[in-house]
């Protein structure tokens, strides 16, 4: 049998219906990864890296699977493509339906052209660590060799990130 790896995915939407688009996508992904065993509660932030009238919705999914980390990349882009996510040519950020990044696969550190996982920026946003140390506090990250509430002490990132509430 395949050894089960544990998935740390970061989920992502700020077109509305957001949180419809964030359960859309745990269901799909659910569906193709296998079970999710932890989930964070549903953060709300400012866009990060451009600017955009509609706040983002995030949170963290822990998935077992068997997949390879390529593979499980695959599934992350259908998904986002199935819920409508548009990828444009050029670089940066733009809105989106749902985006999903993968922060961890285990303790492996995966560098392509396609994917690099431990995710490179990850220490670098409020948003990825507050889920993340609500979530995996003593999780250590393999490259930087801190755990996930160290990263978010040391965090520069002093964008405001709070528990969403649903109206």
């Amino acid at each position: 049998m395949d050894k089960m790896e544990k998935v740390v995915l970061l989920l992502g939407s700020n077109i509305e219906p957001r949180k419809k688009f964030l359960d859309k996508a745990a269901f799909l992904l659910e569906q193709e990864l296998g079970r999710i065993s932890a989930g964070s509660s549903i953060y709300e932030s400012k866009p990060w890296g451009f600017e955009a009238s509609v706040n983002f919705l995030n949170r963290i999914l822990v998935f077992e699977t068997t997949k390879l980390p390529e593979e499980v990349l695959d599934i992350c882009l259908d998904v986002e493509m199935n819920l409508g996510r548009e990828r444009k040519d050029k670089k940066g950020y733009a809105s989106r339906t749902i985006d999903v990044d993968i922060l961890y696969f285990g303790n492996k550190i995966v560098k392509t052209n396609r994917l690099e996982i431990p995710h490179p920026r990850l220490q670098l946003r409020r948003f990825t660590l507050l889920p993340l140390a609500e979530l995996l506090p003593g999780m250590v990250h393999p490259l930087l060799k801190k755990s996930q509430q160290a990263l978010l002490d040391e965090c520069g990132d002093i964008s405001e990130v709070t528990i969403y509430k649903e109206n």
